[in-house]
């Protein structure tokens, strides 16, 4: 059996409608052209960005039709026609221009999933309340400016999404959707939730960012399937004591908010997972939120925090701890004992020292104390065996303890902007390194074990006080980037022209008087700066570097251009050059 002569004369005049063929398919997709046989019948249809401007007159002789993508068309009347598909369950229409739905819509009575998303509607029949089999209903992205009580009605609804609309209020009977579990009105105009919110006891996952809610009902609180909840981006002052009832919340995000405090009750939150609470007023943090014994993830970075609780270490869970931007003056020897962190920023904060019991976080793997006031750091990092990234730059430190070797998985690491005169001979037993970042310091030397760092690929000694650069430079065969602007250079080592993958060499601002016919060995740069030197002639050899793209010659004591640089010119490098080429 197949489906009727005319259910196929029907998908005849639709394929001649949309001026193509509309194939079978097994399942229907949401963003293909294609139809569903079950039962001998057409079941499903998808006419997804066919440049529809009208309903096709075809859809109507598809009578046994459950399921219908009109999705990403032109359609700006939402014909009756479509009211007579009695046996529908899923109707598509977003992506495309409604200005109204049609009372008649009350016909669809077996609707269970309904997505009008990305339309021009600004209000909703009242009758809607009629499709009491109605799971999914998705009105995001119009420009409703009311929802009617009647919405109250759909007991059955579980997905309900009012999201990026201009609404300014909720109708007090959302609170009567009793099997609602996923609710989004994100950018609206909210100021508050009216106190009915707390009946939505199935509700699992709340999303109203980007509003103007000033405060949250006590009755927020009796949102017992609750786990995740979005309230970013509003104008909260505080939260009620309630939430603190929240006991399957996993996540809760309240960044970029007016708080200046929270609940001590927040640490009866015993399931929370996540709490993001960055981009506040925040100046001190309760006691009980060390009681957040599941807490995996803290951001509280962009607040006035001047010091965290004495006992923080109790969050044993912790993984990522976020900090940034406060005003952290000093630390407890409790953070020693975040044993699980993996994680910890606190860059931009007024710390002058780290306790010792930082090496308690055997497993942390990224730390940033970039630009605090840092003078000294701890002379023992034997216990950070996992640490990968390590950023102290912009700090005051006047040298590195010898320990500091000791970080065996380190592959970032930036010692830039600081006061260093020195680094540690055993530098070179960071056998794990790529990227080492060391401008902008006092360095008068480096250690020839630098060229132990054979996993190195970027190398920034920049800005330094520098006379001569190791030969053991050459055996970085992994370098690409290699930066020795603003030194005291007059020579650069022939080894450094071993580097054959290297791709960018600035040398600029130096004393260099001669490059040698080697750096024609170069056979992966890409960029040459050697501005603002005592250069007098270039080496014919860089006409031979096969991939060159830009190279910067002036400011140098070049009289006459080579012809070979006209050459480069007319393959399309690029030649910065103060006489004319």
């Amino acid at each position: 059996m197949s489906p009727s002569n005319q259910e196929i004369n029907g998908l005849k005049n639709l394929e001649t409608e949309i001026g193509g063929d509309i194939p079978e398919t097994d399942e229907l997709q949401p963003h293909l052209i294609g139809y569903t046989v079950r039962n001998d019948a057409i079941t499903g249809l998808s006419l997804f960005s066919c440049g529809l401007e009208n309903i096709p007159n075809g859809i109507i002789h598809l009578h046994k039709l459950e399921k219908l993508i009109l999705k990403g068309n032109n359609i700006k009347l939402f014909s009756k026609r479509i009211c007579t598909l009695d046996s529908l369950k899923l109707l598509d229409f977003s992506e495309n221009g409604l200005k109204f739905i049609p009372e008649d819509i009350i016909n669809l009575s077996l609707l269970e999933n309904l997505n009008l998303e990305s339309n021009d509607l600004v209000d909703l029949p009242d009758n809607i309340s009629s499709l009491k089999n109605l799971k999914s209903l998705n009105t995001g992205a119009n420009k409703l400016v009311k929802i009617p009580e009647s919405l109250g009605n759909l007991t059955n609804l579980e997905f309900l999404n009012l999201s990026n609309n201009d609404l300014d209020s909720l109708p007090d009977s959302i609170g009567s959707l009793i099997s609602l579990k996923f609710l989004y009105i994100t950018h609206n105009r909210l100021t508050s939730l009216p106190i009915s919110i707390g009946n939505l006891k199935k509700l699992e996952r709340l999303n109203i960012r980007n509003n103007n809610i000033n405060n949250l009902p006590e009755s927020f609180g009796n949102l017992e399937s609750l786990t995740s909840c979005f309230l970013k981006g509003n104008k909260l002052n505080n939260l009620p004591e309630s939430i603190s009832s929240l006991r399957n919340l996993k996540y809760l995000g309240l960044s970029s908010n007016n708080l200046v405090d929270l609940p001590n009750s927040i640490g009866n939150l015993s399931n929370l997972e996540n709490l993001s609470i960055n981009d506040n007023n925040i100046s001190h943090l309760p006691s009980g939120l060390v009681d957040l014994k599941s807490l995996i993830r803290f951001d509280i970075k962009n607040n006035q925090l001047s010091s965290l609780p004495e006992n923080i270490g109790k969050l044993r869970n912790l993984k990522i701890f976020l900090l940034n931007n406060n005003k952290i003056s000093d630390l407890s020897d409790s953070i020693g004992e975040l044993t699980s962190l993996e994680s910890l920023s606190l860059k931009q904060n007024n710390l002058q020292s780290i306790p010792s019991a930082i090496n308690g976080l055997i497993l942390l793997k990224e730390l940033d104390l970039y630009g605090n006031n840092l003078k000294i750091l701890p002379d023992s990092f034997n216990g950070l065996k996992n640490l990968e990234i390590l950023d102290i730059s912009s700090n005051s430190l006047i040298k590195l303890p010898k320990s500091i070797c000791d970080l065996k998985s380190l592959r970032e690491l930036d010692i830039s902007t600081n006061k260093l005169e020195e680094i540690p001979e055993c530098i070179g037993e960071l056998h794990s390194l790529k990227n080492f970042i060391l401008g902008f310091n006092n360095l008068n030397e480096i250690s020839e074990s630098i060229g132990n760092l054979t996993e190195l690929e970027v190398l920034d000694l920049g800005k330094n006080n520098l006379r001569e650069i190791p030969k053991s430079i050459g055996n970085l065969k992994s370098l690409k980037f290699l930066y020795l602007y603003y030194n005291n250079l007059k020579t650069i080592p022939e080894e450094i022209y071993n580097l054959n993958k290297l791709e960018y060499l600035n040398i600029s601002n130096n004393e260099i008087n001669i490059i040698p016919n080697s750096l024609g060995s170069l056979t992966s740069l890409e960029y040459l700066l050697i501005n603002t030197n005592q250069i007098t002639n270039i080496p014919e050899s860089i006409a031979n570097l096969p991939n060159l793209k830009h190279i910067d010659l002036k400011k140098n004591k070049i009289e006459k251009v080579p012809a070979f640089l006209r050459v480069l010119e007319e393959k399309g490098i690029k030649i910065i050059i103060d006489i004319d080429l």
